[in-house]
């Protein structure tokens, strides 16, 4: 069984890493202002990671998507995000850690139910 263990991680790393790749290939056809201020998002957020930083790769997919109705859009990147991107970044890891803290607030909730009621 940790052997299969194992490999499953293994796996997931590899399909993790591919679906990085191809964002990055999605955001090097974004305008380079848009580039720039995706990465530094990035950079931002990923200090706030679990473990590997795969945790970040459906948010960041979610900006990257975003940003390309932005740049199709022709809507410059500052105007898009704000010019504080600073303050952008930190309301993305908000919401973030909102929805993350809000499942876990309720997985709780129900295993308190599920075991007073047990009883």
């Amino acid at each position: 069984m940790k052997n299969k263990n194992v490999i499953n991680y293994f796996k997931q790393v590899h399909a993790d890493k591919v679906e990085y790749n191809k964002q990055m290939a999605r955001l090097k056809q974004l305008p380079e202002d848009y580039q720039i201020v995706y990465k530094e998002i990035q950079k931002f957020l990923w200090e706030f990671t679990a473990g590997d930083g795969m945790d970040m790769l459906t948010p960041m997919l979610e900006l990257l998507d975003f940003f390309e109705e932005g740049a199709a859009n022709n809507i410059p990147v500052l105007q898009l995000v704000g010019e504080d991107v600073g303050a952008f970044a930190e309301n993305t890891l908000h919401e973030m850690q909102a929805k993350t803290r809000i499942n876990e607030l309720k997985r709780k909730m129900n295993e308190r139910i599920a075991k007073k009621i047990s009883n």
